[in-house]
C-alpha cells in the first residue's frame, strides 16, 4: 500500500536568517508518525512550480507562523502586527487555491486556520487582548511545546469532534483569531471567551484547529488522529 504523500510548506524567518528554510520538526513527524510520507515545499516567489508540487502530493498541511498581513483581508494593521512575511502569504494563499481546485484534502493548524479563512474570504482579530478585552490567555510560553494551556468544547457531530470528542485540552500560541467566518466554513470549536478554535469546510475535504497538535501528541497522542484523518482523506484522492 503507498502511503499517503502530505505536502508542508517551509519558510525563510527573515528574523532569524535570510540564509536557511525552515519548518519545525513537530509537522514532519506527526506526518510520518501517522503514516504518511511529508514532502516538504519551499515557499518561494517563484510560484509557477507551485502547481506541480500540488499535482505531486496528496494532501497539504499549513503550519503555523507569522501574523497574516492584515490589507489580506481588507484592514491596515493595528500597532500589535509589526512583522509579515508577504511572499509566505502569498505563497499559502496561491497554494489554497490550487489545492482546492485539484481536490487535494488541507489540515490547517494555528496561523494555517487563520490563513485558511482568509483565503475563503473571512476576516481576523489582528490582536486578541487589545479588540477582545478580558479574553483568555492564548499566547503561552514557545518552551512549553506539549503542555495544555486552555480547554476547546467541540460539537461532537463534527469531523474534529467525532475525533477529539466534546472537550480538549490544548496548547495556545497566537494573539490573531478568526473575527467573520468564511463563506463555506463552520466553526465547530471555541474556547470559553469565545474564540473559534476548529473550523470545518461545509463540503471540501478542509479542517483546521487553532492550537499545536504537533507540539503534544507524543504526550498526548488523542491528537495523532487530526493527522490520521488528513491522511485518510489523502488516501481516496
Amino acid at each position: 500500500m503507498n502511503k499517503p504523500k502530505i505536502g508542508v510548506p517551509c519558510f525563510v524567518f527573515y528574523a532569524v536568517s535570510p540564509k536557511f528554510y525552515q519548518i519545525n520538526t513537530g509537522y514532519v513527524d506527526s506526518i510520518i508518525d501517522a503514516g504518511g510520507i511529508p514532502v516538504v515545499i519551499p515557499v518561494t516567489t517563484h510560484r509557477e512550480e507551485l502547481a506541480a508540487y500540488v499535482e505531486m502530493v496528496d494532501g497539504i498541511l499549513i503550519p503555523g507562523g507569522e501574523d497574516i498581513a492584515p490589507d489580506y483581508y481588507g484592514e491596515d494593521p493595528v500597532p500589535q502586527v509589526n512583522y509579515i512575511n508577504r511572499v509566505k502569504d502569498l505563497f499559502e494563499l496561491e497554494l489554497i487555491r490550487l489545492a482546492r481546485e485539484q481536490h487535494k484534502p488541507i489540515f490547517g493548524i494555528c496561523r494555517g486556520l487563520q490563513m485558511l479563512n482568509v483565503a475563503l474570504g473571512g476576516t481576523l482579530y489582528q490582536d486578541i487582548p487589545s479588540q477582545l478585552p478580558g479574553s483568555i490567555c492564548h499566547l503561552q510560553s514557545m518552551d512549553l511545546r506539549n503542555v495544555g494551556t486552555h480547554r476547546v468544547k467541540l460539537d461532537e457531530n463534527s469531523l474534529i469532534g467525532s475525533i477529539l470528542g466534546a472537550e480538549v485540552f490544548t496548547n495556545t500560541y497566537h494573539h490573531q483569531a478568526i473575527k467573520d467566518l468564511a463563506p463555506g466554513l463552520v466553526a465547530v470549536g471555541h474556547t470559553s471567551d469565545g474564540i473559534i478554535e476548529a473550523v470545518e469546510h461545509t463540503s471540501e475535504p478542509i479542517f483546521a484547529v487553532q492550537w499545536h497538535p504537533e507540539g503534544m501528541y507524543l504526550d498526548a497522542p488523542e491528537f495523532l488522529p487530526l493527522f490520521k484523518k488528513l491522511l485518510e482523506l489523502a488516501a481516496k484522492k
